[in-house]
Formats: C-alpha cells, structure tokens, sequence
C-alpha cells in the first residue's frame, strides 16, 4: 500500500497496527508525520502543553524494531497519541493548566496512560486544557486559548480542548482526555471526532479528581471501534483506585456492520430544559434521528420531564474545587484564571447541606434514567447546544440573555451526575463548515451497547471530511 504522509495521522488506530504488523507503514513514518504537522500548524492551533518529539521519535524507532522481528510489545505498539494535562505522565509535568503548579516531572503514570504506553503507545505531548479542567472552553493563564482547526478564528471546546483539536488537526492518531461535565464530548463534537464518556467507575483513576465522583478518564479518536478498543484497554482494575467498581476485562469491539434493528431508541432535542438550540443543529439531529430509523431502530420522541439540573452541578462541582484548592494562597490570586478565582476566593463555601441535598438529586435523577433506560436501550440528543464560537469567548453571544451561560451545553453534565455511558460522533458540518456533534446515551454499564448504536450510525452516516488548514 502507498500512504501519502500526510495521511498516516489520520489513520484509525486499529488499522495502523494491521498496517504495521503487514509491513505496509512504519511507525517512524507515522510519527514523524505527526511531527511534521505539528510543527506545520500548531502554532495555529495552540493545542500542547508539552511536546516530546525526540521522545517520540526513539520510541517509534524502538517499536518498528520490534514490528520488524514480529514481537510487538502490545496491541499500541507503535501508536502515537497525546495525554491531557491533568492526567499524570511519568517523567513529565503536571500543569493542569496552571502557573501556580509545579513544572517537575512526577514519577507516574495514571492509569489509562499506564494502559496505552505498556501497549506500546508512543506518548507525543501533553494537550492543553483550562486551569484546573473548569469550563467547557480551553482559556488557561498557562498556555492562552486553543483554537479549533476547522476555523481557528474559532474555539475547541474543553475541557480535554487541546486533546480534541489536536487529534483533529492530525497531531496523534489518539487522545486521552477526562470528562466531568462533557469535557471530552464537548470539544470532540464541536471538532467532528469521537469523544467517549464511560460509565462512573469504569476506567480507573489516579490521583483522584477534584470533580470526585463527576468526572472519569476516556479516549477521544476517529471511529467508535478505536473508542471502543481503547476502553478495553483501559477498564482494567489499578490498586491506586479502589472506587473503580465497574473494571473488569471486557472486549468493548464495536463492529460498524452491527445490526441495530429493533433498537429501542428515544430522541429529545432539549431534554425538556434547553432554552435554545442552534437551528442547524436541530435541523442535523433530526436527520440522524430518521437514519436510525432508516436502520430498524424503533424511535420514539420523547422529552423527560426533569427540571435543569445545573445547580445540582455547580454545587458539587464548585465544593470539590473549593476543597481540593483551598491551599492556594492568596498572593497567588492575580496568577489564577477568572472561574478559578471565583470558586477559591469570591464563592461562599458550600455548605454541608447543600452538598448533600445535591447528592440526593443525583440518587434522584439516577433512578428517573434507570426507569427510562427500562423503556429505551438508548437516548439520543445533540452533544452541544451550539456551534464553535469566537475562540476568546466563554460561551456563545447568543446566551448572554440566560442567567446560566452553561445553557449552550445543556445535555452533558446531567450524565455525569448520574454515571452514565455517553458518546458523540460527528453528524454533519453547519453551512459555515463548523462540526456538529450526536450523542449516544445508555444505561449505566451499557458501553457495548452505546458503542454499538454508535458504530452503525457512524458507518451509515459516512462524516470523513477533516479540517484543511
């Protein structure tokens, strides 16, 4: 086979390492195509951190001496991919996003990255992402703001922000990310990649994320069956996280030519609390609607009857910052981005009640979706609100009106209170050629079956266009 260079970033990871083992590429042409790019358009783009390109090239010069004797160290080996900066990597940094964190390297690795490099995965960097993983944006006093590739007028999304855009761009041919609010789907759907949330307690995690219990480690990647080989890999017990309850050796494949007939699906364009949804947003969601029809699913229309569960967010998000910060000190203040100097120095505390009264709606709202989940093997809902906006923004102009100017994305965080499995895949492009984001959202501990509806989607679907920069 002839690969033109450039187009090895873009190959999906379960086809390279068939491509390696045939001898038809090598990963020092993959990952010195990666390097190419990065070096080509990531001034653009500001999506690292960190960048370890002669890191990187030893180790794809080490793995295709292994592919030439056919003793492959893993079922990785050779695959280039990049780690959000709140995920530690052993002889690297730990930023977060921060000035007011150390720049010494840890001696660890976290558990999915510990996964992906014993796989023979080949780190290239450290993505950028918002002081601390707050806001669903990625502006950091540390790195500025990452811009999305498909207009880098415009914004990635965050909070795994640079971890999307890169992948996007062609940086890697996979990335990990974390999500505790729709920190992996948000930017994966407003950059056209694919963005998976596992179950609360399915990928171990290490250290423990000021988010608690809200957030959880995931891959983003081009096609769900690389989403679904990477959860295999990493949904397997690590003695650092005794909480992970639901880690067990599973094969998570998701075959595109899945039958998905008789699929109960439900649809809901706002969940019955959006205020507004960008018109070509709906428009596209409602066109994947009528191809899971078109595919034998049984849909059914239907908004749940649940009231806006951000302030239930806010409050147990806000109390583990306010936690996990509270030995920043004062003088560090003017170093410190806007939302993470309102959480540790403008907010009232959260109080003890509070705190409990929102672990009580989460046990609410959990049990409200293991009925529905009764009903529906899945929900189906845009991944955003709205569309990629101007890149130094926080939200959209057009939700300077509501007093939550989270409103333009809506339909992530819920899932995060209840520890369900969600996952976006590209729908469409909006007629200014911005990426449009499904979701795919299942009961808990339903992985294959989200992987699955999404896989037949995908395929039907057929969204290959890819930024040109």
């Amino acid at each position: 086979m002839n690969f033109k260079s450039d187009d090895l970033p873009f190959v999906p990871v379960t086809e390279l390492t068939k491509l390696y083992a045939n001898r038809d590429v090598s990963p020092v042409e993959v990952v010195n195509a990666c390097v190419q790019r990065i070096e080509t358009y990531n001034a653009k783009i500001n999506a690292f951190t960190l960048i370890d390109y002669q890191g990187a090239q030893r180790a794809a010069a080490d793995s295709e001496a292994r592919w030439s004797k056919k003793q492959p160290q893993g079922l990785l080996d050779g695959v280039p991919f990049t780690v959000k900066d709140n995920l530690m990597v052993s002889g690297y940094p730990f930023r977060r996003g921060s000035l007011v964190t150390p720049d010494n390297p840890v001696n660890e690795d976290a558990p999915i990255v510990a996964r992906c490099r014993e796989a023979g995965g080949i780190f290239v960097g450290l993505t950028t992402m918002p002081e601390f993983g707050v806001g669903a944006v990625t502006i950091s006093p540390l790195t500025g703001v990452t811009r999305n590739p498909w207009d880098v007028r415009k914004q990635s999304g965050g909070s795994s922000g640079g971890a999307a855009a890169g992948l996007a761009a062609g940086f890697c041919n996979f990335a990990l990310g974390s999500d505790a609010g729709g920190s992996i789907r948000i930017p994966a759907a407003l950059t056209g990649v694919v963005g998976l949330k596992p179950s609360a307690g399915r990928v171990p995690m290490y250290p423990a994320s000021a988010a608690g219990t809200l957030s959880c480690n995931g891959p983003l990647t081009r096609r769900v069956a690389d989403a679904a080989f990477l959860l295999s890999l990493a949904a397997q017990s690590d003695p650092r996280d005794g909480m992970a309850g639901l880690t067990h050796a599973t094969n998570y494949s998701a075959s595109p030519n899945e039958n998905i007939t008789g699929l109960r699906v439900a649809t809901s364009e706002t969940l019955g609390y959006a205020p507004l949804v960008d018109p070509e947003i709906v428009a596209a969601f409602k066109n994947a609607v009528k191809l899971f029809d078109k595919l034998g699913a049984i849909v059914t229309a239907e908004d749940l009857d649940i009231q806006d569960p951000i302030t239930t967010y806010l409050t147990l998000l806000r109390a583990g910052y306010q936690f996990s910060l509270r030995n920043i000190a004062v003088h560090d203040k003017e170093r410190l981005s806007p939302p993470i100097q309102e959480i540790v120095f403008e907010q009232k505390p959260i109080t003890l009640v509070e705190y409990l009264q929102a672990l009580e709606q989460c046990q609410l709202l959990a049990r409200r979706f293991h009925s529905f989940h009764s009903r529906y093997d899945v929900l189906l809902t845009p991944t955003v609100a709205a569309p990629a906006f101007a890149a130094e923004r926080y939200y959209p102009e057009d939700y300077e009106k509501f007093s939550n100017r989270r409103a333009w994305t809506p339909f992530t965080a819920i899932f995060n209170l209840t520890g369900q499995p969600a996952i976006t895949v590209p729908m469409a492009l909006t007629s200014k050629g911005l990426p449009i984001g499904l979701q795919i959202v299942g009961a808990r501990g339903a992985e294959i079956m989200i992987l699955k509806a999404a896989a037949a989607f995908e395929k039907a679907n057929n969204f290959t266009q890819r930024p040109s920069l």
